[in-house]
């Protein structure tokens, strides 16, 4: 599942990756496709499961600056109240994902997953 060019994750592996994950936790996911929708999110997956918690995820690969932009973005999308449910950024690293809740100010950091 990585890039043949590069020792990092692609954008799209990253996704998938964070999907299966959930799917294996117990969640039902849905993939959005940013080329589908009326105005970029930054929101790459949806996630709820049978207790009614529902995440808007951003999945990332390790990448180097886009971070600081990604995280402002989100942050945007909280303060207009758009999604009901957590905002969170995950970034994939080789020991696991790194995840972040996104608030209005920023984002905090959530325990690692493996």
């Amino acid at each position: 599942m990585r890039s043949s060019t590069s020792n990092y994750w692609t954008r799209r592996t990253a996704e998938y990756s964070a999907r299966d994950f959930l799917v294996d936790h117990g969640y039902a996911v849905l993939r959005v496709a940013e080329s589908h929708t009326h105005e970029p999110v930054g929101i790459n997956l949806i996630a709820w499961n049978k207790d009614g918690k529902t995440l808007f995820i951003c999945a990332r690969s390790i990448r180097r600056g886009s971070i600081k932009s990604d995280v402002e973005a989100l942050s945007k999308l909280v303060r207009l109240s758009r999604y009901p449910g957590s905002v969170e950024y995950w970034v994939r690293h080789k020991a696991g994902w790194r995840r972040y809740l996104v608030d209005a100010g920023g984002a905090i950091p959530l325990p690692v997953l493996l």
